[in-house]
């Protein structure tokens, strides 16, 4: 689908094809779609090429929507050996074993069901595969999570599926299945080729039924898709698989796998609470990174007023104990790799919309950073991708915006801001700007808590705490790329100046500005 779509329009269709992840590969080269509307619209923007006659006997897709024996028929016949056929059934046409037989009745094998949760194919958060306990009984458990970002999702998924069934009752049943045959392309569905590697991924023997969930609950179109495996009936995910639901995601994928293996490494015996790299292939051209499964509750859900402190604590010495002991580099080293084309980025994007005399003041506290060693910098170290496993340990999530030869305290100052938002309850735009300015003020719990976290950090480190000061406003001009982005996504194309005005990063930098500059 063009980039100029809107982002509400591109996302609403691209959720509906989110299944094409469980296929050979995600970018089907030729189909046929025995359905109108929505659906069919949603596979013309991933296919190659959508035909109407199917008698050529060479797609490698096939869709259609609650459809009869004679349809079955059809859609067996247009697909080329090992071609694929996605079909939904929705309650009123009976249940999974009259959906199974009624597929391998028209010849398909390789039946495999799902059931998306909550129950709206245009908004699912989880593919539950039919059967599969192990998977069934973890989705269950994100369902009893609650607090932060966790609820917020879910509880936004849940209305827009209320308007989306429109009094439909029950929830539609998802099924592929394949036609016999290896496929000529070669490519193996995630199922086949996960099952072949397992055993070179010291992830145990290979078990019985091997299950994958599909996980699609991010909340934008560049939003990555994750298959979870599942070594069944174990409620525990082994692995996760990551892919870029559009091309402009694809280097975040990219991105994630080179920081992982940088990781794997620079530390052989492995980093305590990071994933560790099992594998990375391609599925019709799309980047997939498979890694091992951390599972725990999000630190968000758990952070309080009282607790904010202690946990601040822990997740500043694991930050410290992340970071090599090597030889600082020196101020030029910053100034060309990051200071230079952050701030001309900046410029370039928000020049137009902030007090020139602030940008001059910015500009000058970025420019005084000096020797600062490189730390391995996840760069989106908010308190929903931390981590707290069953044994009580740190582990940080979504590597895809990582630099590993990145700045100290940037990850620290960004996720102390955030869990300052989380116990302040400040969800919007307004509410964090208030939040933020009292976490500046060492007087005001939040404040207390973040000077002294970034003091112990820096102690931790050797360095002097006067070095903070660049960092601060640095950490909000590159987040604030990412504000830009999302602005030209839900404009379709250049966002106007009033759009960009919003940022929250950019409101935040002003503040570290104007606070460090004394006004």
């Amino acid at each position: 689908m063009a980039t100029d779509t809107p982002e509400q329009e591109r996302n609403a269709r691209l959720r509906l094809v989110d299944w094409r992840f469980l296929l050979p590969s995600p970018r089907p080269r030729r189909a046929l779609c025995r359905t109108a509307g929505a659906l069919a619209d949603a596979v013309a923007s991933i296919a190659d090429q959508v035909v109407a006659d199917g008698s050529g006997r060479d797609c490698d897709l096939t869709v259609a929507a609650d459809p009869d024996a004679g349809t079955l028929v059809e859609l067996h016949e247009a697909l080329a050996p090992g071609g694929t056929c996605y079909t939904e059934w929705h309650p009123r046409t009976g249940g999974v074993g009259q959906v199974e037989r009624a597929l391998r009745a028209a010849g398909f094998e390789d039946v495999a069901c799902y059931r998306p949760w909550p129950a709206s194919r245009a908004s699912p958060v989880f593919w539950i595969p039919v059967g599969a306990r192990g998977a069934s009984a973890y989705v269950r458990s994100r369902q009893r999570l609650r607090g932060g970002r966790v609820r917020r999702l879910l509880a936004e998924v849940r209305r827009r599926a209320r308007d989306l069934l429109r009094g439909r009752v029950g929830s539609p049943i998802c099924a592929l299945a394949r036609r016999a045959g290896p496929a000529a392309s070669g490519e193996l569905a995630p199922s086949a080729w996960l099952r072949d590697g397992w055993p070179q991924w010291g992830l145990g023997a290979a078990p019985g039924r091997l299950s994958t969930l599909l996980v699609t609950g991010g909340p934008r179109s560049v939003s990555k898709v994750v298959l979870l495996v599942f070594a069944e009936p174990s409620p525990v995910p082994l692995m996760a698989v990551k892919a870029p639901r559009v091309n402009e995601a694809a280097a975040g994928v990219h991105r994630e796998g080179d920081a992982l293996a940088s990781l794997a490494e620079r530390r052989p015996a492995g980093v305590p609470g990071v994933p560790r790299l099992l594998v990375r292939r391609q599925a019709g051209g799309v980047p997939l990174v498979g890694e091992t499964a951390i599972v725990g509750r999000p630190l968000e859900t758990l952070l309080t007023r009282r607790s904010l402190g202690p946990w601040s604590r822990r997740v500043g010495d694991w930050l410290a104990a992340l970071v090599p002991r090597e030889t600082p580099r020196p101020a030029s080293h910053w100034r060309d790799a990051i200071v230079e084309p952050v701030l001309a980025r900046f410029v370039e994007v928000f020049g137009g919309v902030v007090d020139q005399g602030l940008l001059r003041e910015g500009e000058a506290i970025v420019g005084g950073l000096g020797a600062l060693p490189a730390v391995p910098e996840q760069r989106d170290f908010g308190p929903w991708n931390v981590l707290v496993t069953q044994a009580g340990d740190i582990a940080v999530l979504d590597w895809e915006s990582a630099d590993v030869d990145g700045l100290p305290a940037l990850d620290l100052l960004y996720y102390l801001t955030y869990a300052a938002f989380s116990v302040d309850r400040a969800s919007d735009r307004e509410r964090r700007l208030a939040s933020f300015r009292r976490s500046l003020d060492a007087a005001r719990p939040t404040g207390a808590i973040r000077r002294d976290c970034l003091a112990r950090y820096f102690g931790a480190l050797g360095l002097d705490p006067a070095q903070l000061g660049p960092l601060r406003p640095l950490v909000w001009m590159i987040h604030a790329q990412s504000d830009a982005r999302h602005a030209a996504a839900d404009a379709g194309g250049a966002p106007p100046a009033e759009l960009l005005s919003r940022s929250l990063f950019l409101a935040l930098w002003e503040e570290e500005v104007r606070h460090i500059a004394g006004r």
